[in-house]
């Protein structure tokens, strides 16, 4: 075997012939609605697990909704996945911080399907990870089967919880997950963003721009708490979904902000997928 036998031509590289994108907040941030903008020119398959919202996907002719419940069950969607003619283009998955809970699981010999195995899971769970080497397994289980999904041919979106961790007087923001498996999120996704949710005043129209009142609330501080933040929240404000992917001391974040901004406001499909691809294109 040479050299040349190991080249892989570009067109096969999944990283750069589909997209690679994660995406974590809070609930009611907008993730699932996020997904629901891809359009109908791809076939979606939508994994939800256990009690995720799918309301605003529920209807859409070019998804398919499937529920998973057993850990094991995701090898069944890897198989039909990777059979030749699979029509599925795009992969979603609600949200790959259950996925995590399902690994865990399967260490500790729990399914949220099997109502006799409640109080094992309950007995058997333990109080704290710090040295428990299962934590490591529940980790490196996620990410060996990210790294075999990703090696297939098509669109993948994570959507993830989000998790406060505390590091002293820092708080660092960013998906609920175990360490090994950010680290396989973090190292393996061209985007990780967090969605969260702005106000603006209402709209001008029909008011004089020069009143005061009447002007746009400035974006609010990423670093603003919540408490800070209703102090000034206009009853009458609209909200608007921000997808934050620049480099943040607080916030796990990465992307081509080159390309997309730091922010982008109103995140979806159309905003995000064409100009990364397009950017392959140039590369290319």
């Amino acid at each position: 075997m040479s050299l040349a036998d190991l080249y892989v031509p570009a067109e096969r590289i999944t990283a750069l012939t589909h997209v690679r994108l994660g995406i974590y907040g809070a609930n009611g941030s907008g993730k699932t609605t996020f997904a629901s903008t891809i359009p109908d020119t791809e076939r979606v398959l939508y994994v939800s697990v256990d009690d995720e919202n799918i309301r605003p996907v529920s209807r859409l002719k070019h998804f398919r909704v499937l529920k998973l419940r057993r850990w094991n069950d995701i090898l069944t969607i890897y198989q039909a996945l990777a059979m030749p003619g699979n029509k599925i283009t795009t992969l979603v998955w609600d949200t790959w911080s259950r996925i995590q809970d399902l690994a865990l699981g399967k260490v500790c010999g729990y399914e949220p399907a099997d109502q006799a195995k409640l109080a094992q899971y309950i007995d058997r769970i333990p109080k704290s990870p710090d040295g428990w080497k299962g934590w490591g397994q529940v980790g490196a289980l996620c990410s060996e089967w990210q790294r075999n999904f990703n090696m297939l041919p098509i669109h993948i979106i994570y959507l993830l919880q989000q998790q406060d961790r505390r590091d002293g007087d820092d708080v660092l923001t960013g998906p609920r997950l175990t360490p090994e498996a950010l680290k396989g999120i973090r190292d393996s996704l061209e985007i990780l963003g967090r969605l969260y949710v702005d106000l603006e005043a209402p709209s001008t129209n029909g008011h004089d721009a020069s009143d005061p009142s009447a002007q746009p609330i400035p974006m609010m501080d990423l670093l603003t708490s919540p408490q800070q933040a209703a102090t000034h929240i206009n009853p009458d404000a609209r909200e608007v979904r921000r997808l934050f992917i620049g480099q943040h001391e607080r916030y796990i974040a990465k992307g081509p902000t080159h390309v997309l901004g730091r922010v982008v406001t109103e995140p979806s499909w159309d905003k995000i997928v064409p100009p990364l691809m397009a950017l392959s294109t140039q590369n290319g």
